[in-house]
């Protein structure tokens, strides 16, 4: 079957050299070369989420087990993916299939308060100090959009703060310079020097949104200190993420969480750590030894399954108690819903303090092995992230946020997507971006597979970037060029 237009973008601009690997990819893939064409049919691009697009088609994924999943074509790859970081335990772990079949046939959702409910907020909150009170939704778009909102509320202010490529979700409020190179028009803000950062708005979001939103850049002092002197009594919240995730696992530098929390607290705002992505590795914002007003919460609290979660401190998630005049509503059909529930207190149970530690170590020594391997391939290739959440970037120098990610990426043509095929052929799956995650089935020869991979793809692609992209190649000796914290 000849490719189709819709498929062709990396055959078309790669190397002669290279060509194997797009003609390899779709021969060992026709299953879900198949599947796509059929499922354009009902699906707008043959998929319901953006992210799993890639040319020349997406791998299509029958079934996973420990760290492993197997496509319709019965290749077999270990999984660094890890549905995008929120499924810490891998697939099919023995207690959250259990805990499954043991609350569905329970009802896998009663539309009452429960048993469960209690129990996972015990454990929840035992977790994160910060949690004096929480409440549940579906997922962390609903988390961060309910503690944006309950800090409305509390503040009686309309005014939030986000990071320039902070990612929080798909509600409104989020969706502005929610990625590093989105190709909207850029909108200087209203009032600010034009060294902050320009918004973009997502398609579809209201104009007027920009009316209740600032951007800042991520680890800028100096920024945060004049954006509050100039708006700190409109503002209601800073939402931030502890590690910027979408934008590049970007660690936040020490003090910077530090410096929000102080200017928070001085001009009455509150301070909303965002750890769906990063909780996994922490919660991160215990590191920075900071106590933040609020915390949204998703993915591995779930235990692979829809759950959501924003809470802090009592006071503040008082606006929520149906008891008192005047309380927020909320409310959901599956918002806290039964089996999310069990299964993710199998999931906080089987992943505590102990695990987190160990899977992070075992991440933090992943990240310097890669690291490495690019440098013995004599790439600049450096590696960001903390613990078991990373991200590689081409290039070198430090990357304090999202412009500077974003320099990285620009002008790499083909090369991204190449390293990505290369990488699936290989037996490899993880993000087209360079994301990458571990899980707790991974065993030491799991990850030594992994690193032997990337420097093979980095030798099979070294001809290729040497002539295309060749401020990439060195020939200094091995080293490191990891970041993490």
């Amino acid at each position: 079957m000849p490719p189709s237009r819709r498929d062709t973008h990396v055959a078309d601009t790669a190397s002669r050299e290279t060509q194997d690997i797009i003609e390899r990819y779709r021969a060992r893939t026709p299953g879900s070369r198949a599947l796509l064409e059929q499922a354009r049919q009902w699906l707008p691009g043959g998929d319901t989420r953006t992210i799993n697009h890639y040319t020349p088609y997406p791998t299509f994924m029958e079934h996973g087990r420990g760290c492993r999943m197997t496509d319709v074509d019965g290749n077999e790859y270990l999984d660094f993916s890890n549905n995008m970081s929120a499924t810490v335990h891998g697939h099919a772990h023995p207690a959250l299939v259990a805990a499954t079949a043991q609350q569905t046939a329970r009802s896998t959702a009663l539309g009452a308060p429960g048993r469960v409910q209690v129990e996972h907020a015990r454990l929840l909150c035992s977790r994160v100090p910060a949690m004096e009170k929480v409440r549940y939704c579906n997922s962390g778009t609903e988390a961060t959009m309910l503690a944006i909102r309950t800090a409305r509320a509390f503040t009686g202010r309309d005014v939030i703060v986000k990071i320039d490529g902070g990612y929080h979700g798909m509600h409104d409020d989020a969706q502005i310079n929610m990625f590093t190179g989105m190709s909207e028009t850029p909108r200087p803000q209203e009032g600010l020097p034009e060294r902050f950062p320009a918004a973009r708005l997502a398609r579809g979001v209201p104009l007027s949104t920009l009316g209740d939103v600032l951007l800042l850049p991520y680890n800028d002092f100096v920024a945060a200190d004049e954006l509050f002197s100039r708006c700190g009594q409109r503002i209601a919240c800073v939402i931030v993420e502890p590690m910027l995730g979408a934008a590049g696992c970007i660690p936040a530098v020490p003090g910077y969480l530090g410096c929000l929390r102080r200017l928070t607290a001085e001009y009455g705002a509150l301070l909303v750590v965002d750890e769906c992505a990063t909780f996994r590795v922490g919660p991160l914002h215990q590191r920075h030894g900071v106590t933040p007003d609020l915390v949204s919460l998703s993915k591995v609290i779930g235990g692979g399954h829809p759950l959501g979660a924003f809470g802090g401190r009592a006071d503040i998630m008082a606006v929520y108690d149906p008891a008192r005049p005047g309380a927020v509503y909320h409310a959901s059909a599956f918002g806290g819903n039964n089996l999310s529930l069990a299964v993710g207190i199998a999931a906080l149970t089987t992943y505590g303090p102990a695990e987190v530690a160990e899977l992070n170590e075992t991440g933090e020594q992943l990240m310097l092995d890669v690291a490495a391997t690019a440098r013995a391939a004599g790439l600049r290739l450096a590696v960001t992230g903390v613990g078991s959440l990373c991200h590689l970037h081409w290039g070198e120098g430090p990357v304090r946020d999202a412009q500077d990610a974003l320099a990285r990426r620009t002008g790499l043509g083909d090369l991204p997507e190449l390293l990505h095929l290369e990488l699936m052929n290989r037996g490899i799956f993880l993000s087209r971006r360079g994301v990458f995650t571990l899980s707790l089935p991974m065993t030491r020869e799991d990850l030594h597979y992994f690193t032997t991979a990337v420097g093979e793809t980095l030798a099979l692609l070294k001809p290729h970037i040497a002539r295309t992209l060749p401020h990439l190649v060195h020939d200094r000796p091995v080293g490191t060029a990891a970041t993490a914290v």
